[in-house]
Order: structure tokens, then C-alpha cells, then sequence
């Protein structure tokens, strides 16, 4: 029976509470587009629309997939297009402070959970080692890692944006968890992935052969409804550790 040596983290939702901050980012968003959009649009913009429809059209390409614009102007010509369609005049000028507008919001205050300096500091006490997996684009990952102080508790970090600019793939990937493995000297399996995407995280694991593999159910999802199915389900990191010290006394 292996032994546990490591445990690999998603970033988003599972270090840090990324939605809460995506929400509260959007909220400033639709309080401030009104001053920027001129007069004769203050009384008719539909806010709750104009971010829905940015919403709709982001999550079909929130980046460039060339990789030919950066992530800046790409997402604020999405706002550009929302506001459009509500038939805004400066939708271009207004675009570029939406997206402006929601940067500053989420990454001024973008710390990770309370309890994940514990956390760590318990992983390192068990003599295991840590990495951090986290998909998307590599600039805006790397803003999060920055902006959380990620870098101050892992020493191991992959960002799946860069293995995709390198020809390689991201999460579900078996390869990018073989790379986690290869960072911290370990077997997959002796090791661990944790993390809130089924998709990506769990089936990442799965393909990865991955000694175990830990579902945070921020949704509070249906178990019965689960493909692929965890090892583990737990409803916030901080419940990492019961599982930890299971694993180590197996």
C-alpha cells in the first residue's frame, strides 16, 4: 500500500473563495457603470443584464485562444459587446472601465481561507510536500497567486495556462499532475489532489492514478448526481486535515 507523500491543490474555490470575490467584483461593476455611460443610458441600462450578458459570451472564450490579444482588452471588448446590445454610444470607452473596475475590486482584497496558513503549516509538520495546479490563462493566475501571497506558502506552483503556451495541456491532463509529481519527488501514488471541478481537478486525479482524490462541494451538489465520483467529499479545505491524518495512519 502506498504511503502518503504529497498534497496537490486547485487554486480557485479551494485555496481561495474565488466566486465570493467574482461576486462582490461584478457588484461594482453595475454600481459604477452608470456614471461612465452617459446621461441619456443612466435611466434605461438594465445592470443585471448588461452583466449577463457578459457572463453568457465570457464563458465561451474568457481569453484569446491564439493568445493573440491579452486578457485585458479581450475581456474588455466583451463588456464592449454587453453593452451593445443595450446600444450604448462609448461601449468601447465604457468596456475598458468595466473590466478595469472589476480587476481592482477583486485583486485589491483577494486573500486565500482563513485557515489555509494552518493548513500548511500541519502539511509541512507530516513532512509532506505541497504544489499548486491551478488552469487558466497564465497572466491572470499568476495576478491570483500574487495577490493571495500564494507564493509565501508553496514553493511548488504549476499554472496550466503556461503548459498550454508550451504545447502541453492542463487539468484534466495526466501530465501536468506527472509534473506535480516530479516537482516534490513522489510517486501519484503518493499523492493527493484536492479541488472544487469534477471535470478538472477529480477527473484529473482519476487519469492520473493519483493515490486519492478530494471534491469540495461549494455548490453543495447532489452526491448521487457526481461524475466522476471522489474519494473524498468535504464542503470546505479546512475538513482537509481528517482526511490527511486518515491517510497517513492507512
Amino acid at each position: 500500500m502506498s504511503t502518503l507523500k504529497a498534497v496537490f491543490f486547485d487554486l480557485d474555490d479551494t485555496l481561495v473563495p474565488t466566486s465570493v470575490y467574482d461576486v462582490r467584483a461584478y457588484a461594482d461593476v453595475k454600481t459604477s457603470v452608470l456614471a461612465w455611460v452617459g446621461e441619456e443610458k443612466f435611466q434605461s441600462l438594465d445592470v443585471d443584464k448588461l452583466v449577463a450578458d457578459f457572463k453568457e459570451k465570457f464563458v465561451k472564450a474568457p481569453w484569446d485562444p491564439e493568445y493573440k490579444t491579452d486578457v485585458f482588452t479581450w475581456r474588455s471588448r466583451v463588456w464592449e459587446h454587453a453593452l451593445k446590445l443595450q446600444n450604448v454610444k462609448n461601449a468601447e470607452e465604457v468596456g475598458v472601465k468595466c473590466q478595469k473596475c472589476f480587476d481592482d475590486n477583486r485583486m485589491g482584497t483577494f486573500p486565500l481561507h482563513d485557515c489555509v496558513k494552518e493548513l500548511t503549516e500541519y502539511i509541512n509538520s507530516k513532512g509532506l510536500e505541497m504544489c499548486i495546479i491551478t488552469n487558466g490563462h497564465h497572466r491572470v493566475q499568476r495576478d491570483k497567486l500574487e495577490a493571495c501571497s500564494a507564493y509565501t506558502l508553496f514553493e511548488n506552483i504549476i499554472v496550466g495556462g503556461e503548459e498550454v503556451l508550451a504545447g502541453r495541456k492542463e487539468k484534466p491532463d495526466r501530465g501536468i499532475f506527472m509534473k506535480a509529481c516530479k516537482y516534490v519527488g513522489c510517486l501519484p501514488s503518493e499523492a493527493i489532489h484536492v479541488g472544487d471541478s469534477l471535470g478538472a481537478d477529480i477527473q484529473g486525479g482519476i487519469n492520473a492514478e493519483l493515490l486519492a482524490t478530494v471534491f469540495i462541494n461549494v455548490k453543495s451538489r447532489d452526491a448521487s448526481t457526481f461524475q466522476p465520483m471522489p474519494t473524498y467529499t468535504i464542503k470546505h479545505i479546512a475538513e482537509l486535515k481528517e482526511i490527511i491524518d486518515k491517510l497517513l495512519v492507512e
